[in-house]
């Protein structure tokens, strides 16, 4: 009984803080509608100007001019899903600010449960956007119900990624508020070369060595691989290293950020502006 009781208690905790935090993000509508438009302007010019490099290049590597639409609506999703790390820091910045993060001291609250309502209420944000740009690349490029699955899946290990290193930005933005900026170059150089916007092969050979060290790169190419090939054996047999590096990182990364979250917190507290 009491093991139901504390998981209902969780799991309320868990809903009223996503709950709390959609309502607040839901004010600044047009600073969140930006954030859903800007992403779209970032493959509407590499989808233009690969639609003219087709005209005169059959395809690079696996991407031609009938997939490449593939490429761009995934580049949409990775970057919703990406923009999950800074959205951690900005929902643990205004907990600070309204002076809720003092729950986790003095309160019978779980400091786990915090994090995960945070996660849950940038899914909730993220959904309608992702879902409508998902469905308008199903219909243009249509695949098995078995892939789609498969799709999901790894989108999900993605999100799970993102969140531990949102997680590390998150605790420094509690107790070393000076030290976050520190990781925003760092995430921008491996965003530039992980072949985001553009395919792989399209870059020079020195973008293309670098981009190999590159484990984002790995993990934004294989749910394109998925898509495309529409056949998980072939995908996996053909990709073995990217499905090892987003399963690996997919569980890693929440592990060692949720340590280092707590290590941090338990160290420094709450640092005051």
């Amino acid at each position: 009984m009491k093991l139901v009781v504390g998981i209902k208690n969780n799991i309320s905790q868990i809903f009223a803080v996503a709950e709390k935090n959609v309502k607040l993000l839901l004010r600044y509508k047009i600073t969140l509608i930006l954030t859903f438009i800007t992403p779209v302007l970032g493959f509407i010019v590499p989808l233009i100007i690969m639609g003219k490099i087709f005209t005169l290049a059959d395809n690079f590597g696996p991407w031609n001019n009938n997939n490449f639409i593939v490429y761009q609506f995934t580049t949409y999703h990775i970057s919703l899903l990406y923009s999950i790390i800074f959205r951690f820091q900005g929902s643990i910045a205004r907990e600070k600010g309204q002076n809720t993060l003092t729950l986790l001291v003095i309160a019978p609250f779980r400091r786990i449960n915090l994090l995960f309502g945070i996660f849950l209420s940038h899914l909730i944000i993220i959904g309608i956007p992702f879902m409508v740009f998902f469905i308008l690349c199903y219909i243009l490029y249509p695949v098995s119900i078995i892939t789609l699955f498969i799709i999901f899946f790894t989108y999900f290990l993605i999100t799970l990624f993102f969140s531990g290193i949102g997680l590390v930005l998150a605790i420094f933005v509690i107790s070393k508020r000076h030290l976050v900026s520190l990781f925003y170059l760092p995430l921008t150089v491996l965003v530039m070369f992980s072949a985001l916007t553009m395919p792989f092969e399209f870059f020079p050979e020195y973008f293309q060595n670098i981009a190999r060290l590159n484990p984002f790169y790995y993990i934004f190419s294989v749910v394109r691989f998925v898509w495309i090939e529409d056949n998980i054996i072939i995908s996996i047999t053909a990709h073995p290293i990217n499905f090892l590096i987003v399963l690996s990182l997919a569980i890693i990364s929440p592990l060692i950020g949720l340590k280092f979250f707590n290590y941090i917190f338990d160290k420094y507290g709450i640092s005051i502006y």
